[in-house]
Order: C-alpha cells, then sequence, then structure tokens
C-alpha cells in the first residue's frame, strides 16, 4: 500500500513538473543565484542545520509542484512555513533512522527513483533533467526522498505489527458504510492544515486562506494537498472519493451541504487546524443493492397460537444456525430463502425486514391460512462505492499506521532542540 502511495507522489510530481514547463523565469534564474547563498542557516535541529539554501530549493518545489507558477507574497510566504516544517521533520526522521542504523545511499535512493519513473512512463534521467530546468538540486530530492523512506521503514518496522485491525472494527465499519449508503452522497477533496499550538492559529487561518486564494487563481487542489495538508489523504492530492454527510466532521458536513459542484470552500475551524474542501460531484443516495440471506417462518394457523409459535422462536432465537432445531420446538416450519434482493420481495415482506437488523426475526404477518415471519440471517450492500471488507481493512490499517506516524513525529518534534533564524 505504501509503494503504491509513494507511486502516486511521483506521478504527481511528474506531471507538474512536465506539464508546467516552468515558464516562470524567476524559478529558472534563482538557481544560480541559490548555489552561492548557500552558506546561510534557516534553523538548526538537535545541533544539525538547516541551510537557506534547502529552504529556498524546497519553498521552489512545493510552489511548482502545486502548480503556482506566478505565487503572491503571501502564497511563498505560506509555502516557506510549509517547507520549514517539512525539512524539520525530515531532519529529525533522519536522526531516527540514525538511531536504528538505518541508513541509504544515493545509489540506493536513485534506483528507487528510477523504478517509480519508469512505472510513470519516463526514465530518471528525464525526471533529472525537469528538475535541473526548475533550478531544483537533484541532491534535494534525493534527500527528501530518503527521508520518506527510511521514516516508511521505521513506522513500518516498529508499528506494522501491533495495528490489529479487529472483525468487530471491520464489521462496525462496514456496517456504518452501509447504514449510510441510501443518503445524499459527496465526492470530495480535502486539504487539512495542522495548528500544532494556539499560537500558531493566526498564521495557519493566513495560510490556508493564501491557498483557497490560490487555488480558486487555478492552482491544482490536488497539488497543493500533495505539498501543504497534513491528513493521510495528501498522499492522493486530498481525494475522499464518495462520503455520506454523517461521515464528516458536523462543522465540514455543514459547508459541504451549501457548496455547489466545482467549488471550493473558505477555510473551516476544526479540532487541530483548519479544513479546506473542495466539491467535486454530489448525488442522490440509492445507488447500491440490499441483498438478504432469509428464512422464512411458517405456522399453518392464522390466530393467536400462531403468533406465539413465532413469538417464541424471537425470543428464543440465538442464530440462523439453530433456527431449524428452535422451530422444530415451537411447531414452525423453516423455508429457506437464500440470498434475495429487497427490491424482488413484495411489499408486504420488503417492509418486514428493510429495517430488520441482521441476526433478528421479524414481526409476524396473516398470510392466507398461515402465520409467517421472515429472519434475517445476513445484510449486504453491494455498490462500486462499497468497498469489499480486504480494501476497508487495508484502508483502516494505513490510517491507524498514519495516525501512530504522526504522534511518533509529535514526540520528536516536542523532544528536541529546534532553533529557527
Amino acid at each position: 500500500m505504501k509503494q503504491n502511495l509513494n507511486k502516486t507522489i511521483f506521478k504527481g510530481v511528474l506531471a507538474a513538473i512536465l506539464i508546467a514547463g516552468f515558464a516562470n523565469v524567476s524559478f529558472k534564474n534563482a538557481y544560480a543565484q541559490d548555489v552561492t547563498l548557500n552558506e546561510g542557516v534557516a534553523a538548526i535541529v538537535n545541533d544539525e542545520p538547516i541551510t537557506s539554501f534547502d529552504l529556498r530549493q524546497r519553498t521552489r518545489f512545493i510552489l511548482i509542484t502545486a502548480g503556482v507558477a506566478s505565487p503572491s507574497q503571501d502564497a511563498i510566504i505560506a509555502a516557506s512555513q510549509q517547507a520549514l516544517n517539512s525539512l524539520i521533520n525530515e531532519k529529525l526522521q533522519i536522526q531516527e533512522a540514525k538511531k536504528y542504523k538505518l541508513t541509504m545511499s544515493d545509489a540506493e535512493v536513485d534506483r528507487i527513483l528510477t523504478n517509480q519513473a519508469k512505472q510513470n512512463g519516463a526514465t530518471l534521467d528525464q525526471f533529472f533533467n525537469e528538475l535541473r530546468q526548475a533550478g531544483i538540486s537533484i541532491q534535494s530530492y534525493r534527500d527528501k526522498t530518503r527521508a520518506e523512506v527510511l521514516w516508511q521503514r521505521i513506522v513500518s518496522g516498529r508499528y506494522s505489527s501491533r495495528v490489529k485491525i479487529t472483525k468487530e472494527q471491520l464489521d462496525d465499519a462496514l456496517a456504518r458504510i452501509q447504514a449510510s449508503a441510501y443518503k445524499p452522497q459527496y465526492q470530495v477533496s480535502e486539504i487539512f492544515i495542522e495548528v500544532a499550538s494556539p499560537d500558531e492559529d493566526e498564521r495557519a487561518r493566513l495560510g490556508s486562506n493564501t491557498l483557497v486564494e490560490q487555488i480558486r487563481n487555478g492552482a491544482s487542489f490536488g497539488r497543493v494537498a500533495q505539498q501543504f495538508s497534513f491528513s493521510p489523504s495528501a498522499a492522493t492530492g486530498g481525494d475522499l472519493g464518495w462520503v455520506v454527510q454523517g461521515e464528516l466532521r458536523p462543522e465540514v458536513a455543514k459547508i459541504v451541504d451549501t457548496i455547489p459542484v466545482g467549488q471550493v470552500s473558505d477555510p473551516i475551524p476544526v479540532q487541530g487546524g483548519y479544513m479546506i474542501v473542495a466539491v467535486r460531484n454530489k448525488r442522490s443516495g440509492g445507488n447500491v443493492s440490499l441483498n438478504l440471506d432469509l428464512r422464512q417462518l411458517v405456522v399453518a394457523e392464522n390466530n393467536k397460537k400462531g403468533a406465539k409459535a413465532i413469538d417464541d422462536v424471537r425470543n428464543q432465537f440465538k442464530g440462523c444456525d439453530s433456527l431449524k432445531k428452535l422451530a422444530d420446538k415451537n411447531g414452525v416450519t423453516v423455508n429457506e430463502l437464500g440470498k434475495v434482493a429487497l427490491n424482488d420481495l413484495s411489499d408486504e415482506y420488503k417492509n418486514l425486514v428493510e429495517n430488520l437488523p441482521e441476526g433478528k426475526v421479524s414481526n409476524s404477518i396473516q398470510s392466507g391460512a398461515n402465520t409467517e415471519a421472515l429472519v434475517v440471517c445476513n445484510r449486504e450492500v453491494t455498490g462500486e462505492d462499497i468497498p469489499t471488507a480486504q480494501q476497508l481493512e487495508d484502508s483502516m490499517f494505513d490510517q491507524e499506521l498514519s495516525l501512530i506516524a504522526r504522534r511518533y513525529l509529535r514526540d520528536l518534534r516536542r523532544e528536541a532542540a529546534i532553533v529557527t533564524r
């Protein structure tokens, strides 16, 4: 999964570089100046410097890959702050890798980049040439890649075995998705700007406003998300796919409901930072099929005695595996109807089971000379936007590991000696 995310990031970077063409002369000409001004120090992380050259390189890289061809002063400031945060994080990640004796040579990094370039229809030389034309140091990009790969190895090695998605968690998550499949749905992308401490709130708010302005002026939402967002979805350009209102934070859901398709929200204050949301599409719910594994209970009497027999089964029911034995004891016949689509049932049967939870016996009804009820042994919602159990488990695993990685990095930052200039 992580390898696929790296491919996505690399593809977005490569596409941004190839499409942009770097027509902005200031980006092209600044490289020579940077080479001669690399002696300045922008920050010190545990006695290791981040140079002004590093900071300018990363700022330029962020602006270019975000699709900002002619950045405003506010955009440059926002990109510079993001660049400095990223460089500090990478410095801490490399230092942590050294602690675990994990290293990666330039040759190893180039082999990774070569494979990624090949998978995206390019060669490493082509990619490096585009970096040079943009005035971006190849070594700077190598260092960025090295930090990302080593950090993934540390997090995966230390914590992958500790992340356990239980069957109960999986069933609950799938049930929530299935239950909300009939509600209005939104295809959205997100950018989350983190506020690590209260004194950073104003700067984060202003930076978020600047990003919204740049996006509304033509910058790619996906590329901005890749470079600026603190959410795990940043790896895929902020794409959340199709979601229902109940899956979003309440303050975000309220805004999403009112935004026209194709528009971007103003920054939304949320716990821990600011959210920017793009609404790519909307649709009514119900683009799914509900399939039920049903058993029919029948008593050859349409009176109180028949209803009581059904009630006795309902009160003693503990699962479909023991249903036949329980029904025989109470004089009730069991017919296996198998898997049936809800829409294929008669209105009378549909009313009995549409909202009946799995593993429950319905109310009884009178049908001719019989008393009947239905048992839902299994409910399955299917549709193009309903994930399989494996897809959902992979997604939940990645989300949990990403949260652990963020907490791990926050702890490193809190314990580090960081001086910015």
